[in-house]
């Protein structure tokens, strides 16, 4: 049984889905306190992957884009699936062998046919661009009518969310570089629209339904907290705080991270 939230509707819908199994879907309104909590990442990632699996079950010859594919997929679906990557690095789409088609564009920009894709996946992509709306809405016009959007974003309303939002490109350099990553970061925008309640109400409003939205803490804020006494105590704190003034409203914000399942309605606005 899946839980799909619309902030407009509170009834029951009952859809019997592929191959003929009954599902039962209760439409409410979601507040951050009843929304799932992952304690871990990685445990949060898997749920995620999982659940978008089973609501494929059934389905034959599933075409998925990539949206920002990178080197490397981040949701793994069954051998049969075609995956369209696109991205606007060539060097990493020559690498990425999980891709049976590359396309080297924007997803901002290139338009992608309509109603094309059973599955779109967009993972730690949109809060590095300067118009993630834009790059939302070509996805939700190239799904067909019951495809799902796999979204991963940082969460805006956390302290890692309002700390990079309001830090230079140069400050996350030498972030990376203090917590001894090997990788280097990329410029990041984080745009409002992709605070997730924003995101959802603009999903729902071209036609979608939230099948799922859980969030989770990263790993480099775990890392910090537990490798400094003094910042795991001044997040406590102001957690804390928070959490009291908002009378619980405010949801943790130690968790810095969120992940999304949008289905798309059969009279979806395209």
């Amino acid at each position: 049984m899946f839980t799909t939230w619309n902030r407009r509707a509170s009834q029951v819908q009952t859809d019997m889905g592929n191959g003929g199994k009954e599902r039962v879907f209760l439409w409410r309104t979601p507040s951050p306190a009843t929304w799932p909590v992952g304690e871990d990442f990685k445990e949060t990632k898997e749920i995620v992957c999982r659940m978008a699996n089973s609501l494929l079950e059934g389905n034959c010859h599933v075409k998925v884009l990539e949206a920002g594919c990178g080197s490397a997929s981040h949701v793994r679906f069954p051998s049969a699936v075609h995956v369209v990557g696109i991205d606007i690095s060539k060097e990493q789409l020559e690498k990425n062998t999980e891709v049976q088609e590359k396309i080297l564009g924007d997803i901002q920009e290139y338009v992608l046919s309509k109603e094309q894709f059973d599955v779109a996946v967009c993972w730690m992509v949109l809060e590095h661009l300067p118009k993630p709306e834009d790059a939302l809405l070509n996805m939700f016009q190239s799904l067909k009518p019951g495809g799902l959007l796999v979204v991963a974003i940082p969460n805006l309303v956390s302290f890692k969310g309002v700390i990079t939002k309001l830090t230079p490109f140069w400050f996350h350099v030498l972030f990376y570089k203090f917590m001894k990553y090997t990788s280097r970061p990329f410029p990041t925008y984080l745009r409002a629209a992709i605070v997730p309640k924003r995101m959802m109400r603009l999903a729902e409003d071209c036609g979608f339904s939230v099948v799922c939205c859980r969030f989770a803490e990263g790993a480099a804020t775990k890392k910090l907290r537990a490798r400094y006494w003094l910042v795991g105590t001044v997040f406590a704190t102001v957690n804390s705080f928070v959490h009291l003034v908002s009378l619980g409203r405010v949801q943790s914000l130690l968790l810095d991270n969120c992940f999304l399942i949008l289905r798309k309605n059969a009279k979806a606005i395209s």
